[in-house]
């Protein structure tokens, strides 16, 4: 993209703009400032072509006006959990590295040589050109804090994101007229990808809205807004159904990632819901993000434990993870990831298998028919409620605290799928065990906490071998 041709992996900027006008943000009263005025305002601050900028933002218009002004002006966003630590922020833009960090009223990580201007809504802290652009200009960041670290992502050409959102688009139905509901956080590349991207490519109306979920307002937000396109994570969904909210008519077509759904809730769906279209998906953001999607409306029961088909231009195969013979998907597309960036943990720093050839790690079973049912996740980590939780960067992070030797990780079963405990092993040097655990949780994520830390004291031999 040069100056002289406006557009964005072939999408004219006056159409983006078009998009954003028709957004309706119910998180706020005010308008997002224009794409062509914030992408100015960031070549004017000095933003290079290839700059990182990490965008701490909550769900909003003023998300993505950022988002696309940040691609006009050839820089490369990157969406993080605008209820991140502030401690997690600097540790992602030393790791990345991010040339700025933008916030919404927060102060940003401690930088006396930052250059601090309001942009639009938003607060930006501006770092000195100490290193060379990270990324190219054209490209886009996904975190995925979840399965390769707390300080990595995933680095994309926007065409293919682009792709792989008209191909979800094609396989749920998506289409003009359309008005689709974002309610999940939009730094899950699902949001941002599969229904933000998606409703542009598409023509669809978007109306942006946030946590916290509770069902009766929900219901009412589909019948209010007008909704005919929504999607939630299975954790959700059982919210939905225990509280027994009836969805208006007019929502055609529900989706659901993140996580399994049970063939149960699937059929309660259709119970409640029997002229609507229901869609299972699977995908990992490293894929771009989507894979399979399953049309379960269509589909008799048998397949109702099934994530469907992959999606066009997407080959799956399996290959086996002993030594208990399950077997891993890989994945192989033009919508994957071109590299990584930042720190990367655990499993994930292994996931190539070949040219454009991804291990998703997860364990699945694949039928005659080619449907893909999936078996469970390899142990470094694990899904909880609708965050992917790495037990690498877990561990990492406790064994940074004072005194701590060795830091463990047990997964266990809990009410709404996999959960996880902690076992701690700290130098007996008269440190209060419940300080320890204060202050591994400040530096997590209230999703990321576990269901329960274990402090144990080091016996002298022990504590002998760390030091």
């Amino acid at each position: 993209m040069t100056e002289s041709t406006p557009e964005l992996a072939g999408i004219a900027l006056p159409f983006i703009q078009a998009f954003l006008d028709r957004v309706r943000d119910l998180t706020t009263t005010a308008s997002a400032p224009p794409l062509a005025q914030l992408a100015a305002s960031w070549r004017a601050r000095g933003l290079r072509p290839g700059d990182v900028v990490l965008l701490a933002l909550p769900n909003g218009a003023e998300l993505l006006a950022q988002v696309f002004a940040i691609l006009a002006a050839r820089g490369v966003p990157a969406l993080v959990s605008p209820s991140a630590p502030t401690a997690r922020q600097q540790a992602l833009v030393e790791a990345l590295p991010a040339r700025a960090l933008v916030t919404m009223r927060r102060p940003a990580p401690h930088a006396p040589d930052a250059d601090r201007f309001t942009l639009g809504g938003a607060e930006v802290a501006l770092f000195p050109e100490t290193r060379p652009p990270a990324a190219n200009p054209g490209e886009m960041v996904l975190l995925t804090s979840g399965t390769s670290g707390f300080a990595s992502g995933c680095v994309f050409d926007l065409d293919a994101l682009f792709r792989n959102a008209s191909r979800h688009a094609d396989a749920v139905g998506l289409r003009t007229g359309d008005t689709v509901l974002v309610n999940l956080p939009l730094y899950y590349s699902y949001s941002l990808v599969a229904q933000a991207f998606a409703s542009m490519l598409r023509g669809a109306d978007l109306v942006i809205s946030g946590p916290p979920f509770q069902p009766a307002a929900y219901s009412r937000m589909l019948a209010e807004q007008g909704i005919t396109v929504s999607a939630l994570t299975p954790l959700l969904v059982r919210a939905l159904l225990q509280q027994g909210s009836a969805l208006p008519t007019q929502l055609r077509s529900l989706g659901v990632g993140g996580d399994v759904l049970s063939p149960e809730h699937v059929e309660q769906l259709l119970r409640q819901r029997p002229r609507g279209e229901l869609y299972l998906t699977y995908g990992l953001s490293e894929a771009g993000p989507r894979v399979a999607t399953l049309a379960a409306h269509a589909e008799p029961a048998h397949r109702f434990a099934s994530v469907g088909l992959p999606l066009p231009g997407t080959q799956v195969s399996l290959v086996p993870r002993a030594p208990n013979g399950q077997k891993e998907l890989l994945v192989s597309s033009d919508t994957l990831m071109k590299r990584r960036i930042g720190l990367v943990e655990g499993e994930k720093l292994h996931a190539w298998r070949g040219h454009r050839l991804l291990a998703t790690g997860d364990i699945f079973d694949i039928d005659a028919d080619g449907y893909l049912y999936f078996q469970g996740r390899l142990s470094d980590f694990l899904v909880r409620g609708s965050e992917k939780i790495c037990m690498a960067s877990v561990r990492r992070l406790a064994t940074t605290l004072p005194g701590v030797l060795t830091a463990r990780t047990q997964v266990v079963p809990g009410a709404e799928g996999d959960d996880y405990e902690m076992i701690l092993t700290v130098a007996d040097e008269g440190r209060p065990t419940e300080h320890v655990s204060e202050a591994l949780s400040r530096l997590l994520r209230l999703a990321e906490r576990p269901r329960r830390i274990q402090v144990v004291a080091a016996d002298g031999a022990t504590a002998a071998l760390h030091k």
